[in-house]
């Protein structure tokens, strides 16, 4: 797209500055604007009232018909596709911009549109976004751009002279050849291309999408791009869940664990205003509470995390849950202690380890088994650099040492982009779980090599450290095939080593998927059977 200063640049000699409304000063959150109608009256309904508008374009005698008379072929009123337009049109950024800089230089605004709505609606569509100029119509006007005499109507409406007047448009043929008929300069510029890498459109859902579509656009950072369209939707939409089942569950008090759940803790506290708080808890730090037991209670009353409350989590298993439950029985002996979860694996399902605990993103036994090997690299992708908690001394935290982890920067940058714009533009507007967390996925199947580069050396910590993407050579695979195994087990993320050995991988992927989760049933049916958690 061409940028602001160069619109500027070529504005500056002309009085008048003229725009096109849709996809010039005006962006729908929609894929195509035909979507509005599938919004409004369904799948079938978007048929109709296409054929309802082609209808009244060929009896119209100026080819541009107005909603009324689009109403008369379709049967029915339109109004709830005008409350939708006003809903998911917005302006454009970049253009929004030049037209403010256009206001401070004193120059005169106007809007031209070839369009089916009235003015009077149009108007309000501008207002909305932040534009207060005077708008001329084709349906009304009886005339469109294409011929170019809406464009000598203007002329003859409001008294200037062509050559006084600077057109802006997104159509060759109505705002470029249209404005040259009339004797009117203009500039065509482009509209957004499909900037989406992983993000698959829905007509079910086109506004999240294409909110990020239009956003993309103006990001210049590769990682950043990534936060803005993964990282960013699923942290939102989980936090949206978590303030949704904290109201319907009546939880007194969240709780978000460390690690992996501290950025999460700075955006659900940053949007909402509730009780919540960071509790410092890890693998080490339960082991230490077993033979030190009294410690860790004072640090669980100390933060009131007993009673009616939940923890807040990646999930996958559970495991802290239970511990924490156990102890703050100890506190209050009715204690129940509830979990939200981004997801879980087979093993939480097998287990059934309390009514009380919920999964966000994957839920459903499909779903748990494409999580087994996806869980790491999700935390790997949301998780921060801080250190981990081994002890506690008088109820007070005993932290290790700070691990060494890449940390995402620019990843968390381009999340928080989307969150503040989405909350701004959007009004914190509720995004269904299932369309984020499927570009997840795509990008954990399908990745696209630059990612994978840009990616790939992630460090994740467990046990033990690792990349994720362990990837070495295919010519050291062919000489030592147990170390492409090895290097295998200790990528998180499988989908970018798949892809780096091999052109045609998911194949083998899906059989590694198959029988890793084989495993894991085995693993979870004997761990259920000793009935140990410990």
């Amino acid at each position: 797209m061409i940028s602001a200063d160069l619109i500027l640049k070529y504005t500056e000699e002309y009085d008048v500055i003229t725009f096109d409304v849709f996809d010039t000063l005006i962006i729908r959150d929609v894929d195509v604007p035909a979507d509005i109608f599938t919004l409004a009256y369904g799948c079938f309904g978007r048929y109709f009232r296409i054929l309802a508008e082609m209808s009244a374009r060929h009896l119209s005698k100026f080819g541009d018909p107005s909603l009324k008379e689009i109403e008369k072929f379709f049967g029915r009123s339109c109004d709830t596709e005008i409350q939708l337009e006003k809903q998911y049109c917005r302006a454009n950024p970049k253009i929004y911009d030049v037209y403010k800089e256009l206001i401070k230089r004193g120059k005169k605004i106007y809007a031209i549109s070839d369009m089916y709505l009235s003015s009077e609606t149009i108007s309000e569509i501008l207002h909305n976004a932040g534009y207060d100029i005077p708008v001329l119509v084709s349906c009304e006007e009886g005339h469109n751009k294409k011929t170019g005499e809406l464009f000598q109507s203007f002329l003859l409406k409001y008294g200037y002279s062509a050559d006084q007047i600077f057109h802006i448009g997104d159509n060759y043929l109505a705002d470029g050849e249209g404005a040259k008929k009339a004797g009117i300069t203009s500039l065509v510029i482009e509209k957004d291309k499909n900037f989406l890498a992983y993000t698959k459109y829905s007509r079910k859902n086109p506004e999240l999408s294409s909110f990020i579509n239009h956003s993309l656009n103006m990001i210049t950072i590769p990682s950043e791009r990534l936060g803005y369209e993964i990282i960013g939707p699923i942290i939102l939409s989980f936090c949206q869940w978590v303030h949704k089942m904290k109201i319907e569950q009546g939880f007194e008090r969240l709780f978000f664990l460390a690690r992996d759940m501290r950025f999460v803790y700075e955006v659900y506290k940053k949007i909402y205003q509730d009780d919540v708080r960071y509790l410092y808890v890890s693998r080490k730090s339960f082991r230490y509470a077993r033979d030190h037991r009294d410690s860790f209670i004072k640090y669980l009353l100390q933060n009131e995390c007993y009673g009616n409350v939940a923890i807040v989590d990646t999930g996958w298993a559970g495991t802290a849950q239970v511990e924490i439950d156990k102890y703050a029985k100890s506190i209050i002996e009715n204690s129940d202690i509830g979990g939200l979860y981004m997801g879980t694996r087979i093993a939480f399902r097998f287990r059934k380890r309390s009514k009380r605990s919920y999964a966000c993103f994957f839920s459903s036994f499909f779903e748990q088994c494409k999580c087994q090997l996806s869980s790491t690299f999700l935390e790997s992708l949301i998780g921060t650099n801080e250190q981990q908690v081994i002890a506690y001394d008088d109820g007070n935290p005993v932290f290790d040492r700070e691990y060494e982890k890449l940390p995402q920067v620019e990843l968390k940058n381009g999340a928080l982009k989307f969150i503040d714009d989405w909350i701004q533009i959007k009004n914190n507007k509720n995004i269904d779980a299932k369309y984020t967390i499927h570009s997840f996925e795509r990008l954990f199947l399908y990745p696209k090599s630059p990612d994978i580069e840009l990616l790939r050396n992630i460090t994740y910590e467990d046990v033990t450290k690792s990349k994720i993407v362990s990837f070495n050579s295919n010519l050291n695979y062919y000489k030592n095939p147990m170390k492409w195994l090895d290097d295998l087990s200790q990528s998180t993320w499988k989908g970018g080593f798949f892809r780096c050995s091999f052109k045609h991988y998911l194949l083998l992927f899906y059989i590694y998927l198959l029988l890793n989760t084989l495993r894991n049933i085995k693993v979870d049916i004997n761990k259920i059977k000793s009935d140990n958690f410990d």
